[in-house]
């Protein structure tokens, strides 16, 4: 029998045995009975189950310690979860031990994000109060919302400014929640958003002024498989994209040594079809 071939509750108990092995390289049947509340019988099989299922990898009994130790290379049965997922992993492990800096709430009224996005999906422009960080103008202004995206830290939408006659960004937090928010059908078909439908498509490498062991060290922290690192994103967020990883800082361990732009050729956004 393998692992998808348990019953649900079990195999969620054998993956939480993994961890521990994973982890912390040890575990007894007490941290069954106390995560899950099960009796020590049901605990007992569990631990055999798991130990069946290592195979030559399986922890050995301890009995100075009185729990089963793992082996000294971890391994895991479940490489998908604890390999992709490692942070939540060794967060929900070490409990409230584990400490991170605290995050900034940024909040976002979800009806003003349901009436962009309907906008979006109708083929409409909105009237809105926006507030610009470079000019501080909260004019009223006209926007046709064309994409939404994140730069890991917050929402934006990427929209064509009926003031301006080009495409932006705007930062749905920054819209007046008094704005009218009133809607008008497009009319006329927008212009193609090049920046948008164009890849970015960056060549990454260690800085040169790392030494040898520097170097080495930043290609396993970014999971370099070769001497670069070749990532991508729209050009229209390549500002986002430098700002978060550093790479115009003195302190940035990267460095873009080169950029090649890509069309993915996608047309313009037209009016919908009038009705019949």
């Amino acid at each position: 029998m393998n692992i998808n071939n348990l019953k649900h509750a079990q195999r969620e108990r054998i993956a939480f045995l993994d961890k521990l092995f994973y982890w912390r390289g040890q575990a007894n049947r007490r941290d069954l009975v106390d995560r899950f509340g099960i009796s020590m019988a049901q605990a007992a099989l569990d631990f055999k189950k798991y130990l069946s299922l290592s195979g030559e990898n399986s922890p050995e009994y301890d009995t100075a310690k009185k729990r089963y130790v793992a082996q000294p290379t971890p391994v895991t049965l479940f490489q998908s979860g604890v390999l992709n997922n490692w942070e939540s992993e060794l967060r929900e492990i070490k409990g409230e031990s584990f400490c991170e800096l605290p995050a900034l709430t940024r909040s976002c009224d979800p009806r003003i994000l349901a009436r962009l996005n309907r906008a979006l999906e109708n083929k409409e422009k909105i009237l809105l109060q926006y507030t610009s960080m470079t000019t501080g103008d909260p004019a009223e202004q006209w926007i046709a919302p064309m994409n939404f995206s994140s730069d890991g830290m917050r929402l934006h939408l990427r929209a064509y400014s009926f003031n301006n006659n080009d495409f932006r960004d705007y930062v749905p937090v920054r819209i007046n929640p008094d704005s009218s928010f009133r809607t008008e059908q497009l009319i006329e078909p927008l212009p193609a958003d090049t920046d948008w439908h164009t890849i970015a498509r960056f060549t990454l490498a260690p800085k040169g002024s790392l030494s040898a062991e520097q170097k080495c060290a930043v290609r396993r922290e970014f999971a370099f498989e070769n001497e670069t690192l070749i990532v991508e994103t729209r050009k229209a967020l390549e500002h986002y994209t430098d700002r978060r990883w550093g790479l115009n800082e003195t302190y940035s361990r990267l460095v873009k040594v080169k950029t090649e732009y890509i069309s993915d050729s996608i047309p313009a956004r037209a009016p919908p079809e009038p009705k019949k």
